[in-house]
Formats: structure tokens, C-alpha cells, sequence
């Protein structure tokens, strides 16, 4: 037992383990990880990518790479990338970068301008970029967003005046020149203003001017075949035989110009004039154009036509039926005398009801023409008369003279041959003239001058005179009246010995007057007193000095 007690108590041998080695395969995963959420980054950011687009400014200020928006619709589609110069350095190449969901917004139709603060006719635009800064806006036409069809754009300088989604309607007048008009100038219907300018150029043969206005919804509906425009720029004058009229617009019209519009005559189809139309100097020009079926009609004047210009007006009964198209000179080599050719063009349609209820709108211009010959047999004629005497302007009148010589045959043929008869009017104005012009002629205009240079030099020698002789003494008594009047002035002071003598004897004057109404009293009191003398008074307690009871 003690032996192996002692066994059990020997300390025993150590023993020997080899520690477990750690796994660090796991480490490799966070780069794993971190790999794949940055490829996951890079496809959300590569499918979110649209295309690129390089649009061309003449300038780029107010832009900035990586901060310049582009905008549609105030909400962004895309972002300024790179901004560099082109190669002949003149121009500047913004590059920019599309959201994938814009990427169709990347086509032919599409507009690019950089907005900033701007004043135009139309009003102040623009003062959000004070704060925000510039950005590009982005106009394009309604359709499906596809793909990018179009990468290079030249940008706009100023922003379009029409957008493409306002409704309306585009039309394009033809005028001369251009006159004072310019893009945005307002357009006119009843002087409420229903649209604007939105472009104009230069025809290519440089022939005319197009000028493109566009027409809001619903007024585009009120533009047919029977409408006409006319320039409302300015002021317009016009001296008529109603006297002078001034027609204008707005005062935006008086500054920029500005078109009206209006229909004449029976409405049209708007495919008739396709879309194209002229554009009249001034309402009056746009009236007296034709209006349906068109009759010529030539006139020979033997009388001066001084006065008649082309487009004064034809009367009849009152209406203006047409318009004069020419005034040329002629010459009769039977007669061998100088006439006046004229030409006019009668529009029957002016005539209004009696136009509609005779059925005249089915009749043809050679039907037209049998009828004003049947009238020239029961005595119409063409006659020159004065609308307006300041001015001498003439216009041509159609009425009956019965007294005419007749014409037996009138021949019904186009242009129609209209017999005219002298104007006793201009006759006897002509006289007038012709009279005044020989008084004026009898006036000795020399003797009258010559005695009016003499008269002035008569007043010049009196004048000379005056100055001389006159104006001296007249001085000296100037002088001697101011004298006077301070020695008056001194008499009548306060103080002065005058004054006082003059307060004595006024006061000598009311003592005799109140001695004459004592004495006057007394006769009334005792009448008798002129004869007996005065008569003592008695006397009482009031003489003595008693007192009274």
C-alpha cells in the first residue's frame, strides 16, 4: 500500500497537442461583396445612361460642366458634361449627357436654348436662373420616346416665340418688305389679340418677304379663304373725302408692329389659298381688293383728270362698286386731241342684298356686262367728281343723266366701253380758280410795296423824332409831377400848419352850427321872442339850488 500510494503520487508526464489552425477563407468574401455592389452600381448607373448629344452655342456663358441642367418641361432630363471650343474656335460645343428615359427626346424636332434673364415685348422671363443659375431648355414635337435618332443640334440664341405643344395654327403671309414688324409682334382679330409673329426670311429669289404667323386655338378656325391680313404698325393716316381718319392698335403695335385679320366677302375652303396669303399695307388696301366676280369696265376723259389716282373709288347710288386700275394718257389721231384712258374694275357683290335677291352671283362677268349695257341705254354714264377740295383728289361716279345724248347701239363687250359726260363740278371750279388767279393778277402787288417801303420810312423819321425832341420834355415833366406830388404830400401830412388850420376851422364850424340849433330851438320854444325880446326863465328850487321834494 505505501508503495503504491507513492505510485500514484509521482507527477505525471506532460502532454503534448498541436493547436487547431484558424479558417480565414471568410476574409475573401468582403472584397467579393464589395466587387458586386459596385458592379451592381455601375449597371444601375450604365442602365440608367442615355446618349450623348453635343449641341453648338455661340457662346457659353452661364454654363458649367457637371452642374448645367437640361430641362424639359421643368423637370430634368440630362446634364452638361464637357464644355470646349470648336476647331475654328468661333463657336462653343456643349457635350451632354441624356437620362436613358429622355433618350428620345434626342431627334430632328427638338430645340435646345440656355435660359436666362431676358426683356422682350412679350414680358420679363427668365429671373428664376437669378437664383437657380442657367439651364437649357428643351422644346420637341409630341410623339413616342424611342431611341436617339440625331446627336448634333445647333442651339438657339433666343427661345422660340412658339412652343409645340400651343395649339394653333401656322400660316404665311407674303408682303414686300418687312417693314416694322418682328418676331412676337402680336396678331389682331377685332383688336383682341389672338397670336404672334413667329418667324420670318427672305424668299430665295429675293423677291419678297415670308413671314410665318401663327394663329392660337380656337381663333385658327376664323383664318378661310376669304380672310386677309393687314399691317397694323404705327399710326395710319388717311385723308378720304369723309375727311382724315388715324387708325392704330396697341401700344405694343406702335412699337413693334403688329397684323391684323379679317374675312371679306364669302368664305372660302382655307386649301384655295393654301395656307399662303398676303399681306396688305393697311385695312383700306385689303377692302378694295376683288371681291367675287370682277367686271372691266374702260372710260375716255376729255377733261384733265388731275386729281384721279389708281385705286379711287368707283360710286354708285353711294356704294363703292369698284376701284380704278389705271389712268394712262392717250392721244386721238382723228380728233388729234390728248384724252385720259381709264380702267376700273367693278365688284357687283358690294351691292350687297340687291345683289343676292336680283340672283346677279349666278350670272357670269359677259352676262354681267349685257346688263350694264341695257343700263347705258336708259342714260348711264361715268362721271368725274371732287372728294375732297383740300386735297384735289377725284373719283368716278355711275349715274343716270337723263339729259345725255342717247346711244342707240352700246356693244356688250369685255372690257365694257362706259360713256362718260363732262363734270360741271370741276367746270366750275376751274372757273373759280381761273377768276380768283386774274383778280389776284389785277392787284398792283409793286405800288402796294412801294408805298408800304415808304410808309416805313416815315414811321422810322417820326420814330427818330420822338426819341429827340418828345422824349426829353417828356422826361422834364415826369420829373416836375413827382415834385408836385411831394410837395402835396407835404401839405397834407399829419402836423403840418395846413392840417392844423384846416381842424380849427371845422371846429369854428361846428360851434356855429350848434350856436344856429340853439337859437332855431328857441324861435320853435318862443316864436313871439322876435318881437317882445327874450323873456327871462322863472325861477324855481332847481335855479336856486334847493333840493327838489
Amino acid at each position: 500500500m505505501p508503495e503504491q500510494s507513492m505510485t500514484n503520487q509521482t507527477p505525471g508526464l506532460p502532454r503534448v497537442s498541436q493547436r487547431p489552425k484558424r479558417n480565414l477563407g471568410w476574409v475573401w468574401l468582403i472584397p467579393l461583396v464589395a466587387a458586386m455592389v459596385g458592379l451592381s452600381i455601375l449597371y444601375h448607373s450604365w442602365s440608367k445612361q442615355g446618349p450623348r448629344i453635343f449641341i453648338t452655342f455661340q457662346s457659353a456663358t452661364g454654363l458649367e460642366a457637371g452642374k448645367t441642367q437640361l430641362r424639359y418641361r421643368d423637370v430634368v432630363i440630362g446634364l452638361v458634361k464637357e464644355i470646349r471650343l470648336t476647331e475654328l474656335r468661333d463657336k462653343v460645343v456643349v457635350e451632354a449627357e441624356l437620362n436613358k428615359d429622355a433618350a428620345g427626346m434626342a431627334n430632328e424636332a427638338t430645340q435646345f436654348w440656355v435660359v436666362k434673364p431676358r426683356v422682350g415685348i412679350s414680358g420679363v422671363s427668365g429671373l428664376s436662373t437669378l437664383m437657380s443659375g442657367a439651364y437649357i431648355e428643351t422644346d420637341t414635337k409630341h410623339g413616342a420616346l424611342g431611341k436617339a435618332t440625331q446627336k448634333q443640334f445647333n442651339g438657339l440664341e433666343e427661345p422660340p416665340p412658339i412652343t409645340s405643344d400651343r395649339p394653333g395654327t401656322r400660316f404665311v403671309l407674303r408682303s414686300d418688305d418687312l417693314g416694322s414688324l418682328s418676331v412676337g409682334a402680336p396678331i389682331y382679330m377685332r383688336r383682341l389679340q389672338v397670336g404672334m409673329i413667329a418667324s420670318y426670311k427672305l424668299e430665295p429669289e429675293g423677291k419678297f418677304i415670308e413671314i410665318e404667323v401663327f394663329i392660337d386655338a380656337p381663333y385658327d378656325r376664323y383664318v378661310d379663304g376669304s380672310t386677309r391680313f393687314w399691317n397694323e404698325s404705327g399710326v395710319d393716316v388717311t385723308l378720304s373725302p369723309d375727311g382724315m381718319q388715324i387708325n392704330t392698335q396697341s401700344l405694343v403695335s406702335l412699337i413693334a408692329g403688329g397684323v391684323s385679320f379679317g374675312s371679306f366677302g364669302k368664305p372660302r375652303d382655307i386649301s384655295e389659298v393654301d395656307r399662303v396669303f398676303k399681306l396688305y399695307d393697311n385695312r383700306r388696301a385689303a377692302e378694295i381688293e376683288p371681291q367675287g366676280v370682277a367686271v372691266p369696265i374702260y372710260m375716255r376723259f376729255e377733261q384733265t383728270t388731275r386729281g384721279l389716282k389708281v385705286g379711287a373709288a368707283v360710286d354708285f347710288h353711294g356704294v363703292d362698286v369698284g376701284t380704278v386700275s389705271s389712268v394712262a394718257l392717250d392721244f386721238d389721231i382723228v380728233t388729234a386731241k390728248f384724252f385720259t384712258s381709264v380702267t376700273a374694275t367693278l365688284y357687283p357683290e358690294r351691292l350687297g342684298l340687291v345683289y343676292r335677291e336680283m340672283n346677279m352671283s349666278r350670272r357670269s362677268v359677259e352676262q354681267l356686262t349685257d346688263s350694264l349695257a341695257l343700263m347705258t341705254k336708259r342714260g348711264l354714264r361715268a362721271q368725274l367728281r371732287t372728294a375732297n377740295i383740300l386735297t384735289g383728289q377725284l373719283y368716278i361716279v355711275l349715274e343716270d343723266f337723263p339729259n345725255a345724248p342717247k346711244i342707240e347701239s352700246v356693244k356688250s363687250e369685255v372690257p365694257f366701253k362706259m360713256p362718260t359726260v363732262g363734270s360741271d363740278d370741276l367746270d366750275k371750279l376751274q372757273q373759280q380758280v381761273t377768276s380768283i388767279v386774274n383778280k389776284l393778277d389785277k392787284i398792283p402787288f409793286e405800288s402796294i410795296g412801294t408805298e408800304v417801303n415808304e410808309m416805313i420810312k416815315q414811321i422810322k423819321v417820326l420814330s427818330a423824332t420822338l426819341d429827340k425832341s418828345v422824349v426829353p420834355k417828356l422826361a422834364s415833366t415826369l420829373s416836375q409831377v413827382e415834385l408836385a406830388v411831394k410837395n402835396l404830400n407835404g401839405l397834407i401830412a399829419p402836423g403840418s400848419p395846413m392840417t392844423a388850420s384846416a381842424e380849427a376851422m371845422i371846429e369854428d364850424l361846428r360851434r356855429s352850427l350848434r350856436s344856429l340849433r340853439g337859437l332855431t330851438d328857441s324861435l320853435q320854444a318862443q316864436p313871439d321872442s322876435l318881437i317882445t325880446g327874450r323873456q327871462a326863465k322863472p325861477y324855481s328850487r332847481e335855479t336856486l339850488g334847493a333840493p327838489a321834494k
